[in-house]
């Protein structure tokens, strides 16, 4: 059954949420939640590569009921998605956005689906800056049959297998997200040495997790496309907030130790990342 799409619910008023409020809230009945006292309506001011002036209605997270939307997509951190899916059944189809691949296995039990944003976006109170074009990549390992969204710059599309998305963004930010925090660089760098040796030796652990599923040329192609760009997990460490290290380097090392496949590089910098975070 082809799933009518009216009303939209975006689960994480960051920097993502945000973004895709004030682009899907041209076309559709949207609804932000988020962590607030109070249902209000904001004004996002989006700049950068696009601009608006867009209201959006925001409400408690609390306040959720799940039936007054036709969809979901769930924009934020991964260590959150347990509190911020708790009221959602899995009856109406649930994107969960975040990055790393620890959010899998609850797509899975949850009965929910799974979406890459590929934007470059960052937040400043009210006002987001749009610092790059990309696409939002949906798609479901249980089954659900296509949504379409309509077109906009925001580029929502369906992928058959979107398994294989998410792990391509996960080889970019275990890459790009360590290096760029702990050295304090934009993602450019990762092109010059010495950050360039060290991307090859995340890139070459990656490999004897997965093969060679993600060849190093996307993740070149991510530097490059994002070079004046600063990690979420480098403005995280910087703005003292934890970061998603947990959801994109912890399941590595745990899937190395029950593979019995040994890795150095990776399972050093998820400490080292752990380490500076706790003298934020």
């Amino acid at each position: 059954m082809m799933h009518s799409i009216e009303r939209i619910g975006i689960i994480g008023n960051g920097a993502v949420g945000m973004l895709m409020a004030s682009f899907l809230s041209q076309d559709y009945e949207v609804t932000l939640y988020g962590r607030v006292s109070e249902e209000q309506t904001i004004r996002i001011e989006r700049t950068g590569v696009t601009s608006a002036d867009v209201p959006v209605r925001l409400v408690p997270t609390h306040l959720l009921n799940e039936r007054n939307q036709d969809v979901f997509f769930v924009t934020t951190k991964a260590h959150q998605l347990e509190q911020a899916t708790s009221g959602l059944s899995g009856a109406v189809p649930v994107f969960i956005c975040s990055n790393g691949i620890s959010h899998l296995e609850l797509a899975k039990a949850r009965g929910f689906h799974l979406g890459v944003v590929e934007h470059g976006v960052i937040r400043h109170g009210s006002m987001i800056e749009h610092r790059g074009l990309g696409r939002v990549r949906i798609g479901s390992q249980t089954g659900l049959r296509p949504i379409r969204f309509k077109d906009s710059l925001l580029q929502i599309v369906w992928e058959e297998d979107i398994e294989q998305v998410v792990i391509e963004k996960l080889f970019a930010n275990a890459i790009i997200n360590p290096i760029t925090a702990l050295c304090r660089v934009s993602n450019g760098a990762l092109r010059q040495p010495p950050y360039r040796e060290i991307a090859a030796s995340i890139y070459e652990e990656l490999t004897l997790l997965y093969g060679d599923r993600v060849p190093y040329s996307y993740v070149e192609a991510v530097i490059a496309n994002t070079a004046e760009n600063r990690s979420s997990m480098l403005r995280d460490l910087e703005e003292g907030r934890p970061t998603e290290v947990d959801a994109i380097l912890a399941p590595l090392v745990r899937q190395a130790e029950e593979s019995g496949i040994s890795l150095s590089v990776i399972p050093l910098l998820h400490k080292l990342i752990l380490g500076a975070s706790a003298s934020c």
